[in-house]
């Protein structure tokens, strides 16, 4: 595969791969996403995703890479543009995966004002693990394309249906204050409501609801974080 050598920070597709990895706005309007490393270059092949600039350090091996641009860097400039304190020496670029009509079957997790991309592409992650039909997110949700959100999700954010919290379905809040998830079976077709780390669900989702369910928990921890939380919703409605 041929590449091209690039040397400067003053480059447009440097400047351009630089502000896709910070600006969220930048990605939407863009419809591209950054990500970093070769298991996730390897996730985004094996999920029908076709890079389209995939950045290397000098003289890195590749996979075969039909169609993409292929621009090596020196290390002090994938330094640089890499979203990562340690960067592992492969950046890419790909398009963003359109988002799914607003469902109107299946069962969803939707995330309200989830803000950590850590949390959010951990969701993502068992959301796929568990089967669940995908995952909707509120505006002041993270970007589920930013860099550490999609390292967080091990590549499911490539695979997985995502989309606006714009659905029919019933909605199933989760709250501390509910009752207990286990109480009556969930229904066939839902979208089950996680809040933010720090305020839960908001005022208008939870009234919106038609049940409000808990996760019981026998130690002295006070809460459950949501990445963990939601792994158990999901685990959950993985039932039949």
């Amino acid at each position: 595969m041929d590449r091209k050598t690039v040397v400067s920070r003053q480059n447009p597709l440097i400047r351009h791969i630089r502000r896709l990895g910070a600006d969220a706005a930048y990605r939407r309007e863009s419809g591209r996403c950054l990500a970093d490393g070769r298991k996730l270059l390897a996730e985004a092949l094996r999920s029908g995703v076709s890079p389209e600039t995939v950045v290397v350090t000098e003289g890195a091996a590749l996979p075969e890479l039909p169609g993409a641009d292929i621009i090596a860097v020196p290390e002090g400039l994938m330094d640089f543009i890499s979203p990562l304190e340690a960067p592992q020496g492969v950046l890419f670029v790909c398009p963003v995966p359109p988002p799914p009509p607003a469902p109107v079957k299946g069962r969803w997790l939707l995330l309200d004002c989830v803000q950590d991309p850590g949390n959010v592409g951990s969701i993502l992650r068992a959301a796929e693990a568990f089967g669940l039909s995908g995952v909707l997110l509120t505006p002041g949700c993270a970007d589920p394309f930013g860099p550490k959100a999609l390292r967080a999700s091990m590549g499911a954010a490539f695979r997985l249906p995502i989309g606006k919290a714009d659905t029919a379905l019933p909605l199933i809040a989760a709250d501390m204050d509910g009752e207990p998830l286990s109480a009556r079976a969930l229904p066939a077709d839902c979208a089950v409501v996680l809040g933010s780390e720090g305020r839960g669900v908001s005022l208008e989702l939870k009234t919106r609801a038609e049940r409000v369910v808990s996760l019981p928990m026998r130690g002295k921890a006070e809460s459950l974080g949501v990445a963990a939380a939601a792994a158990i919703l999901c685990w959950e409605m993985s039932k039949p």
